[in-house]
């Protein structure tokens, strides 16, 4: 356990440890994690385990159990798998704004093409604002 952490008696377990209850710079949301508000604001409380898995005290505990060794090799590859996709969502949406900007700034589309190693067909609708790159996640 790290400074700042207690376990509680009736923490949940992971790792075959109790979890320690610690404040999170993040708080849960409808739609995911959100930036916890600034100092002076309520902190969010989660259940830690020290492999970094947190579970938040309104999920049931029995969340907490550890997958076998296998699961935990299949669990790992999918949130890698999802945290490249999500990158990768990002950074086309980073090329697709860069096209429209040179698009936007009087580039040749053939020249925007080149250098985006894209279709001069697929820049000259992304400039129009006809459609966006295909998403691959």
């Amino acid at each position: 356990m790290q400074s700042g952490e207690e376990a509680a008696v009736d923490a949940p377990h992971h790792c075959g440890d109790p979890m320690a209850l610690r404040e999170t710079s993040y708080r849960g949301s409808s739609y995911g994690m959100i930036t916890q508000a600034p100092n002076g604001a309520d902190v969010e409380l989660v259940w830690a385990c020290a492999c970094g898995f947190q579970l938040s005290p309104e999920e049931p505990a029995e969340l907490a159990h550890p997958l076998p060794p296998a699961l935990r090799r299949v669990a790992a590859a999918a949130a890698d798998l999802e945290s490249v996709e999500w990158h990768l969502d990002q950074l086309t949406g980073d090329l697709e704004a860069a096209v429209v900007r040179a698009a936007d700034a009087g580039g040749a589309i053939v020249a925007i093409a080149d250098a985006a190693h894209l279709d001069p067909e697929d820049v000259q609708q992304l400039a129009a604002g006809d459609r966006q790159l295909v998403d691959v996640g």
